[in-house]
């Protein structure tokens, strides 16, 4: 029984498995790398992807990078499946919303007089917090090249010129 679809090529499996990782949902994932849903859930439950997701956890560059698009997609992200939850008047058809993009959203409630109501995630605060973490992953950057170049020079790996 074969689990995943046609060869895939081993680019678009990085591709899928870093999208993966950012964002956390496999149908998702499979979206932004442009393959089938279906084949982004299988893929995603496959020991290749699960091996390399452990080694992006393991990693805390990558994790910096995985809290920055978070952020990035609070602060610039759409809210129009949000907001066509609120505007719909249509209860039993809530079902449409199954693949609906409410990661701006920080509660969803029923109100009394049959409404919904929808806090979303304060922009402002999320871009605050990328400017932060950007200063981070920059001093982050810096400090691993200069300890790779340093390591280099203590183990005589680097090149020395003379004048």
């Amino acid at each position: 029984m074969q689990l995943l679809p046609k060869r895939i090529p081993p680019e678009t499996v990085e591709r899928f498995t870093l999208n993966l990782f950012l964002c956390g949902s496999p149908v998702e994932a499979a979206r932004r790398t442009g393959i089938d849903e279906c084949a982004g859930l299988k893929l995603s439950l496959s020991r290749r992807v699960q091996r390399r997701l452990a080694k992006y956890y393991k990693s805390r560059e990558l994790t910096l990078y995985r809290a920055r698009a978070g952020l990035e997609r609070i602060a610039f992200g759409r809210i129009n499946d949000a907001a066509e939850l609120a505007l719909s008047g249509d209860e039993e058809n809530f079902s449409r919303f199954d693949g609906a993009d409410l990661f701006n959203v920080s509660e969803l409630k029923r109100v009394k007089g049959g409404g919904v109501e929808i806090k979303f995630f304060d922009r402002l605060k999320a871009i605050e917090q990328l400017i932060a973490l950007d200063e981070v992953i920059l001093n982050n950057a810096s400090s691993e090249e200069f300890m790779s170049r340093f390591a280099a020079a203590v183990s005589g790996d680097g090149e020395e010129e003379d004048e």
